[in-house]
């Protein structure tokens, strides 16, 4: 965080209390199972509480094997190591799933990372070249493993990517340029997979109060971002994410849904 950024966090006079984390009394999600990619982080994390509470039983996939292990103790879930680095395992991880679970219904997408030292004068291409390959290419091949495999054993289950508004607004860093191209998958495998009843969205959530930019609890969550004022919180991506993946939302297919106050859509940076 820069030091303009850090200034105006401690002068904020504008605080928001958190959104309550909203629980649902219907297990609508009993007997589905789940496997999300990057769901140690943040978004990822905040998804996967919510549909273990909804009933679904939920593997968190991510590449800190520590992180995963404390994650495992203190919500009691199972996790498993699935790096977007290395799309060759992909297979392997669904299989892996599958074998203690007996099938695999959704797949939540939310592993990404952040361009760093973001110039474009400065950019060099290991740095293009590492953001593209998790960002973009491996969500590509993560998404054409589960495919096949749902494909191939009748499954008329859900895909989710968890993108960014950044994909909406002129893109000149490796990360904006693969929002975009998360764009054009989403609406792409929207058309491909509906004949087999598999939908495919993606969120495309503003700045969220995460680690990821730096955020902590009990943070002040004011920003001068979006005319709401406010960075969105993890609980209201889940949310909307339940939906998506929801039999009640088998008929919403290849959007890329905003949650940004209208970032990306009326407010282009």
């Amino acid at each position: 965080m820069g030091l303009k950024s850090k200034i105006k966090k401690i002068l904020a006079q504008k605080e928001y209390l958190p959104i309550s984390h909203p629980i649902s009394a219907i297990k609508e999600f009993e007997g589905k199972v789940v496997l999300i990619s990057g769901g140690s982080g943040g978004i990822g994390l905040s998804i996967a509480k919510s549909l273990m509470e909804s009933g679904a039983s939920v593997i968190i996939a991510g590449t800190n094997e520590k992180k995963l292990d404390k994650i495992s103790k203190d919500i009691s879930v199972d996790t498993v190591i699935m790096n977007y680095s290395r799309p060759e395992t992909f297979k392997d991880v669904i299989g892996r799933v599958t074998e203690k679970y007996g099938h695999l219904d959704i797949f939540i997408s939310s592993a990404g990372v952040h361009t760093e030292n973001v110039n474009f004068w400065a950019m060099n291409p290991e740095e293009f070249d590492r953001v593209m390959d998790i960002n973009l290419k491996g969500v590509f091949f993560a998404c054409q493993s589960v495919g096949k495999y749902m494909i191939d054993n009748n499954i008329k289950g859900s895909i989710l990517l968890i993108s960014s508004s950044r994909g909406s607004e002129p893109a000149w860093s490796p990360y904006g340029i693969s929002k975009w191209g998360l764009k054009g998958l989403t609406e792409g495998l929207g058309q491909i997979f509906i004949p087999y009843g598999i939908n495919v969205n993606s969120i495309a959530p503003g700045s969220t109060a995460t680690g990821l930019i730096g955020i902590k609890d009990g943070d002040s969550i004011t920003s001068e971002e979006n005319g709401m004022g406010r960075l969105v919180m993890p609980d209201e991506v889940a949310t909307l994410a339940k939906l998506l993946v929801s039999d009640a939302g088998k008929m919403i297919d290849g959007e890329v849904v905003h949650i940004a106050a209208g970032r990306g859509t009326f407010d282009i940076r």
